[in-house]
């Protein structure tokens, strides 16, 4: 399918299945990332109400090695193993102008819909029998997005989604945008900071002590853990399981 008959047809689907519903982040590789695009250029403009609640949740978007401004088409045939162009690919070609208006749009749209952008380049070129190929440059990995500052990443357009440990450079750093996304939820502390509750026992602290008589890292740390509940990543078990076990720490239970 061409881009946007593609996000026409994931829009109902993501619906389905709830996204939209809470905050969302997406990561996205390749030409993920043009689709995703085109999901929030026409959940956006589309006069939808119900797909208007992918824009309105969307948080941030990272993107792996993403042809903003399209891409050389010989090298993805190559690399992606096809014989011949398909709708798709075709769209990919560098200086696509329908590619060039998707890009207009995203940078003019992202700051109103609040939505935060970081993006990664390929530094290597993928081998593809005895050629070496780039796929996506530099140049079009940039989204040109105010205050993104477009990072690469020592790996090639394949490899670069797919780090091999916790440490690599893209590990991280989508762990650290995805963070700074979470941190970005209001958190209601109402109902905790304006009860002075305390701990029934040194053995059994309560989840509900006021916040204010804690330390700044245990405060941060419960209002991570309150924001993955109200976000429904967790359930209400797993939530006051988590804060106990932090309260614990705190009053060393079962240290020795």
């Amino acid at each position: 399918m061409a881009l946007p008959d593609r996000a026409a047809n994931l829009i109902p689907t993501m619906l389905y299945y709830g996204i939209g519903s809470r905050k969302t982040i997406f990561v996205c590789h390749s030409l993920g990332g043009l689709v995703v695009k085109q999901i929030l250029r026409h959940s956006n403009d589309m006069a939808q109400p119900e797909w208007q609640k992918i824009a309105d949740s969307t948080l941030g978007v990272a993107f792996l090695a993403t042809p903003h401004s399209g891409s050389n088409l010989a090298s993805i045939l190559r690399v992606l193993r096809i014989s011949r162009g398909t709708r798709t690919s075709l769209a990919l070609t560098a200086h696509c102008p329908h590619l060039k208006e998707l890009a207009d749009w995203y940078r003019q749209n992202v700051k109103p819909l609040g939505i935060e952008t970081a993006a990664y380049a390929e530094s290597r070129r993928v081998r593809y029998k005895f050629r070496l190929a780039t796929v996506v440059t530099t140049t079009s990995a940039n989204p040109g997005v105010e205050g993104c500052i477009l990072t690469s990443i020592d790996a090639d357009h394949i490899d670069i989604c797919k780090p091999g440990n916790r440490e690599t450079d893209t590990y991280r750093g989508i762990e650290t945008f995805v963070r700074r996304q979470i941190e970005r939820i209001p958190v209601d502390n109402d109902a905790p900071s304006n009860e002075s509750i305390k701990p029934a026992s040194e053995s059994e602290p309560d989840t509900q002590e006021p916040l204010a008589l804690l330390p700044p890292e245990l405060v941060q740390q419960i209002q991570e853990v309150q924001a993955l509940g109200d976000m429904q990543l967790l359930d209400p078990f797993e939530v006051k399981e988590l804060k106990m076990g932090i309260l614990n720490r705190h009053y060393g239970v079962g240290n020795e």
